[in-house]
């Protein structure tokens, strides 16, 4: 089942379906307002849960707005909160995925290798191994196809020429780092924690639908699409993370715990500012 909730909801369904008043014309110009600028999904389950506690039916039909954006930016804060964790399982394998290939090929820009026979004209197959280690040929491939699928001059650029370290890695998307992964899952397992450790068997499928589960909130979360499962994320970046030492826990704690400053808006409120409601 899917972590992330994509259904669009009309504005007709939000005003006739979910409120628990039939809204006076004020209230509904302002509805109206909050669903031009608010996300209209996460807009429509705020209301859904307000009416489900039982908020809005206890306080008078005036502040039963201002309660359901309280919901609203309590969820929005929610979403957000999964964006780190995202950011760390990303972040994590392309560095730890670096040192590791190093490990193995004896060489952090191994990589050239690649780039150069393609630009002279030879195919992925012509690596049965890379500096005298076996790879599957789909490993290959995959990096070809990074290289083949580069159209970002400045990416192209980082890429090219002589004195290379790492800078491969830093123009993998989190799809490119999956695929390349999960092309040599043998060449690959060692980089995490033995199953012992993890305590369970840390197989091929199980890095694959724990990634995809990654990859497809990532995307969601860029296109500001509410997420519905957020245990089945955490959990998915959990496994990733701990495989790679990371303690997500403490992690955490440390982010609910972080002071930062602040930019502070700078524009009074006006009477036309009908968002949020006050």
């Amino acid at each position: 089942m899917s972590s992330i909730t994509k259904r669009h909801v009309p504005t007709s369904q939000l005003l006739g379906e979910y409120l628990t008043f039939v809204p006076t014309p004020q209230q509904v110009d302002h509805f109206k307002a909050d669903m031009r600028t608010l996300n209209p999904t996460l807009l429509r389950d705020s209301i859904r849960e307000g009416v489900q506690v039982q908020a809005l039916q206890q306080i008078p039909i005036p502040e039963q707005r201002l309660v359901i954006h309280r919901i609203y930016t309590r969820k929005v804060k929610e979403f957000s909160s999964i964006y780190p964790f995202v950011f760390a399982v990303e972040n994590a394998l392309r560095s730890v995925l670096a040192d590791y290939l190093e490990e193995r090929f004896g060489r952090m820009e191994w990589w050239t290798l690649i780039r150069n026979a393609r630009q002279n004209g030879q195919t992925y197959t012509a690596f049965p191994n890379i500096l005298g280690t076996p790879v599957n040929p789909a490993f290959v491939k995959a990096v070809w196809r990074v290289f083949d699928n580069m159209v970002n001059p400045q990416q192209i650029n980082n890429v090219t020429g002589n004195n290379k370290t790492d800078e491969f890695y830093y123009c993998l998307t989190l799809g490119d780092l999956w695929t390349i992964m999960q092309a040599d899952w043998p060449l690959i397992r060692d980089m995490f924690a033995t199953d012992a450790v993890l305590g369970f068997t840390f197989t091929k499928t199980m890095f694959n639908d724990t990634l995809r589960v990654i990859k497809e909130t990532r995307n969601e979360l860029f296109h500001s699409s509410p997420i519905k499962d957020r245990k089945k994320i955490v959990d998915a970046c959990e496994r990733i993370l701990n495989g790679l030492q990371f303690h997500l826990g403490d992690y955490d704690h440390d982010l609910g715990a972080a002071q930062y400053v602040r930019v502070p808006a700078t524009v009074a409120r006006a009477q036309r500012h009908v968002i949020p409601a006050r």
